[in-house]
């Protein structure tokens, strides 16, 4: 996929379903009960319209996407995008088996857990070196102010 804008990806995804504007139309407002128009939805592809916000999570359902596919290139999508996935297979395996879909679920949102708590002690460590390199600064700013008074009273 080329698609490089929110605008180009629904056309893509419309288009990889053989849907009509009018039927993608239709399906938003099955899915919504907002009701969008073939013509709204040609200013969306072509960018003349800005896609609401909360029609995001909409079209992502209506082409069982996640959200990130909508905003990212291929092998650009968030980290994220990996939990977010997995739920959202989740979600269509709970037709089926609510038990499975709430291991993976489950399952996904301990890794997330993971992911929190590495960013939280990336952030400790970051906050440590800023206060390092704050205690550097202030000590080149001490020599820093000795060699302005030197040379001043030259």
């Amino acid at each position: 996929m080329i698609n490089t804008t929110i605008e180009e990806r629904i056309f893509y995804f419309r288009t990889r379903n053989n849907w009509s504007q009018s039927q993608l139309g239709d399906a938003i407002e099955k899915e919504s009960g907002k009701l969008v128009s073939k013509d709204v939805i040609s200013n969306y592809e072509k960018g003349r319209r800005k896609v609401p916000s909360e029609l995001v999570p909409v079209l992502a359902r209506i082409f069982d996407i996640s959200t990130d596919e909508l905003f990212y290139k291929p092998g650009e999508e968030s980290h994220s995008d990996d939990i977010g996935s997995t739920i959202m297979n989740a979600r269509h395996i709970a037709a089926e088996d609510k038990a499975a879909a709430f291991d993976i679920t489950f399952e996904a949102l301990g890794k997330a857990k993971e992911e929190i708590q590495k960013l939280k002690i990336q952030v400790a460590e970051s906050m440590q070196e800023t206060t390092t390199y704050k205690v550097e600064l202030e000590k080149y700013k001490a020599v820093v102010d000795r060699v302005k008074k030197a040379t001043l009273m030259d």
